[in-house]
């Protein structure tokens, strides 16, 4: 690690291992090489005996999430009501007048941001996903991580 930021999520979907800090991120690295580069108390999941179709649509459609973040942490891609502005009359049109319509939503959106506690939630409704946390520099796999 070329700095002094901790990993504070590691996790594998179907294409392999991946770490993130609040402002880099790695991919294709060993669980082994990731933990000795993670916080402590950082979120692990592995996604790779998951259901395909529900994580899928987290993935894609739901939120990212920032490391950075204080618990609980959620940026939206903008406010609601600058969204109402852009998506109404004289405001944005075509797919940027899709996004402004879909950021006044009360769900997450693939352009928001959420801090690991929110993301570790979101994960629990996934059939299959393994959930755990560094601890001295190990992981802790959870019970319940098969939701």
């Amino acid at each position: 690690m070329w700095n002094d930021e901790r990993y504070g999520i590691i996790g594998r979907g179907k294409a392999g291992w991946h770490a993130a800090a609040h402002n880099m991120s790695s991919s294709g690295g060993t669980l082994d090489g990731y933990v000795a580069q993670a916080a402590e108390g950082a979120l692990v999941y592995d996604a790779d005996g998951a259901d395909y179709d529900a994580f899928a649509r987290l993935v894609i459609s739901g939120p990212m999430v920032d490391p950075g973040l204080p618990a609980g942490g959620v940026h939206r891609f903008m406010d609601r009501e600058s969204a109402a502005r852009m998506a109404g009359p004289g405001g944005l049109d075509g797919a940027f007048q899709t996004l402004a319509t879909l950021a006044q939503s009360e769900s997450y959106s693939g352009l928001d941001y959420v801090a690991c506690d929110v993301y570790e939630r979101l994960l629990r409704t996934i059939p299959g996903v393994k959930i755990g946390h560094v601890r001295n520099g190990l992981i802790e796999w959870d019970d319940e991580g098969d939701a």
